[in-house]
């Protein structure tokens, strides 16, 4: 290739590039941009000295880069956890372990204490619960109701039951052998994955060890809260939230592993067990097994932190397109401590919703005056379609053995 061709392609390469409806990643073919690509960087020796050509290269790079990352699964997220959990990020670790609020269903002060709660323990959430449902039905999500509580009273007398409040908990995983399968699978609900399941439903690119950690410290957290259940009506089959108010702590779930150790104790692969063997995690498995969840796609986990909680907490559940909110509601739910009213604004657009609307996840919003102040409108993309497809695994069935 001489200079004149090399000058020649690379800008009928960034005429094509720029005719590329905007925002580009939305329109853009991934092939297509990897030979465009490869092109440019077969003729780096001839104008790698051009602003316009590192701008091109760079550009495209970046395009590549957000497409392969892009959300490929869609899983289940409960519902309580996202509406009765509020985030909770200790901005260093002199900072107290505990958090307490006032419950606006209920009243109560509810608590959380032994770690932080974040856009990263949520995603566990989802996940261990996706996996729970697809191992209830051969990895396809059930399609019948089944609940594990009757009444408002079963779930009284199920919390009186499983009351380890003064027992000694583990702080740490229970790394686990062969010999101690039969134990754990004596457990009436629990789930089992490897690292590589976790992969995939996150699309996420974690070492073992950080899925260790993330699991572990959701595991360990624990709450007394005021959550809703879903309780069928006592005449016809008419689902309804109850919310109850929690009298015990309780954790999300209990953590054992087998690891796959070389020789140089390098971990390569670890094998999870998930115990929901706690009063939180019966009523979190019961809102699942109850159809209680919404259908969530894993490309909000590539998101920024208060883009994925924003999400969440006020538009995940909600079936209407457009939603409207006042300022001081998203500023309440959101947990934003900035007084300044315009560095909020700015921070709340540039930083949560804009990345939500380039993700597809929100089409547009605007601000608007009310009774109230301002409020913002947005207007999500209509629900459903999507998510049968993305019910089964793969080939390697993560029930498999169980």
């Amino acid at each position: 290739m001489t200079r004149k061709e090399a000058k020649e392609t690379f800008y009928n390469i960034r005429e094509g590039y720029n005719r590329i409806a905007y925002p580009k990643y939305l329109h853009a073919d991934l092939d297509d941009l990897r030979k465009k690509y490869e092109s440019l960087k077969e003729m780096e020796e001839f104008l790698r000295e051009d602003f316009t050509y590192a701008r091109l290269i760079n550009s495209i790079s970046q395009i590549i880069k957000r497409l392969d990352r892009k959300g490929t699964w869609v899983s289940t997220s409960e519902r309580g956890m996202n509406k009765a959990i509020p985030p909770v990020i200790r901005r260093n670790d002199r900072e107290t372990v505990s958090y307490e609020w006032e419950s606006d269903k209920s009243g109560q002060l509810c608590c959380m204490t032994n770690g932080d709660w974040n856009a990263r323990n949520y995603m566990v959430m989802d996940i261990v619960g996706h996996i729970f449902l697809l191992q209830q039905n051969g990895d396809r999500i059930p399609d019948e109701i089944t609940p594990i509580f009757s009444n408002y009273e079963s779930i009284k007398q199920r919390e009186r039951e499983l009351d380890t409040s003064n027992s000694a908990k583990p702080s740490s995983p229970l790394i686990i052998t062969e010999d101690d399968l039969p134990a754990i699978t004596k457990q009436k609900y629990y789930i089992k994955f490897e690292d590589h399941h976790f992969r995939k439903f996150t699309g996420l690119r974690l070492s073992s060890n950080d899925i260790l950690k993330l699991l572990l410290d959701t595991s360990r957290v624990e709450f007394r809260i005021t959550f809703p259940i879903r309780m069928i009506r006592e005449k016809g089959r008419k689902m309804e939230d109850k919310w109850y108010s929690m009298n015990v702590f309780s954790r999300p779930f209990e953590l054992g592993c087998i690891q796959d150790v070389r020789k140089d104790d390098i971990v390569q692969n670890r094998v999870y067990y998930v115990l929901f063997n706690t009063f939180l995690a019966e009523m979190f498995i019961h809102n699942l097994l109850t159809k209680n969840y919404d259908w969530i796609s894993n490309k909000l986990y590539h998101l920024p932190q208060s883009s994925q909680i924003f999400y969440r907490h006020l538009l995940l559940h909600h079936n209407l397109q457009t939603q409207q909110f006042n300022l001081s509601t998203i500023v309440e739910r959101m947990g934003f401590k900035d007084k300044n009213i315009t560095n909020l604004i700015k921070n709340l657009e540039i930083n949560t919703l804009n990345p939500l609307i380039k993700e597809g996840l929100v089409i547009s919003y605007k601000q608007m005056k009310g009774l109230g102040g301002l409020k913002y409108e947005i207007i999500l993309p209509e629900k459903g379609g999507q998510k049968e497809q993305h019910q089964q695994t793969d080939t390697t069935c993560i029930s498999q053995g169980m």
